[in-house]
């Protein structure tokens, strides 16, 4: 059986696909799994084909890989929590790749600690995308978003909000209904979540919803999972599995090759040692030393925000 899986990215993250490539590979359950892998990167992260093909060579030479190094069509959009632009090539995926039906796209500040076959089985016909829900649905986050402009437009998805970080999409269904036309409207617009809130408002009506385990939220510790079953979100049984057995731990938030000590980042960290040439790539002295924005900075970043006119 093969997967396809997609990674999008620029020069900003490029060293970090290599390890959530390699850690893909290393976790797959069975060896009649194998998978397409399909790397959608600006021109300046392009160098980093060669590495992957290394990982690929010694990992499982059966999975083929596809590096598309294009001008990013979604230059210009809004770019806000140090969040660059990049983000919105997953929104070109459908068109990049006319051959493909079906993907799994995850962000490459992910860490696989299973394989995604399970997940890649399920039947998407009628809707667009599966993805799990995110913490945006928590009351008080979603009463501080809701005075934004747009956020009227998503009236129907509290409670049901996707993060985007993991999402199966249905390329042909993204066809069907001609959504790059929205897409492409939206992103001329100041969303806060950016091309996450696009998928949000387009796609509410063909969502359907993966378990957590499947987006494990590495800055949000266990006594914070249960948010998300007291305000009736997620079920406890599926919080106890992503807590005790998570499939894919996503670093949305503190990112460890910066900040050691972040929540489960450990984990990353044990996990490119075990590998030495992803170990030689990343300063883990260096992580250990930053505990954080210093005061300056914060000053910088909220100086950054007012004058911007974003929300606080």
């Amino acid at each position: 059986m093969y997967i396809n899986i997609a990674f999008c990215f620029d020069q900003n993250i490029a060293k970090q696909v290599q390890v959530t490539l390699a850690s893909l590979l290393d976790h797959t359950k069975t060896a009649d799994v194998h998978y397409h892998i399909y790397c959608v990167c600006t021109k300046e992260a392009a160098y980093i084909e060669q590495y992957l093909k290394e990982i690929i060579e010694t990992t499982d030479r059966s999975t083929t890989l596809t590096v598309k190094a294009i001008e990013n069509p979604y230059q210009g959009s809004y770019e806000v929590r140090e969040v660059s632009a990049g983000t919105y090539l997953r929104l070109a995926l459908h068109r990049l790749l006319p051959e493909v039906d079906k993907i799994l796209y995850t962000d490459v500040d992910v860490l696989f600690l299973d394989s995604p076959d399970e997940i890649w089985q399920w039947p998407m016909e009628g809707y667009v995308l599966a993805a799990v829900k995110g913490a945006v649905n928590f009351s008080d986050k979603w009463e501080w978003n809701s005075d934004r402009p747009y956020w009227k437009h998503m009236e129907k998805m509290r409670g049901k909000y996707i993060n985007a970080g993991v999402t199966l999409l249905n390329l042909s269904e993204i066809r069907k209904r001609n959504l790059e036309k929205q897409w492409e409207a939206w992103a001329q617009q100041k969303l806060y979540y950016q091309d996450q809130d696009i998928l949000n408002i387009t796609c509410q009506d063909a969502i359907r919803y993966l378990p957590p385990r499947y987006n494990r939220f590495a800055y949000m510790e266990e006594k914070e999972y249960g948010r998300f079953v007291s305000e009736g979100i997620l079920t406890e049984p599926e919080c106890r599995e992503a807590i005790e057995h998570p499939a894919i731990i996503h670093y949305a938030g503190d990112k460890p090759w910066k900040r050691y000590d972040t929540n489960l980042g450990y984990l990353w960290w044990n996990y490119v040692n075990s590998r030495p040439e992803l170990a030689k790539q990343f300063d883990e002295e260096k992580a250990k030393k930053y505990h954080g924005p210093t005061l300056l900075e914060r000053g910088a970043r909220k100086m950054k925000k007012i004058f911007s006119r974003e929300k606080l």
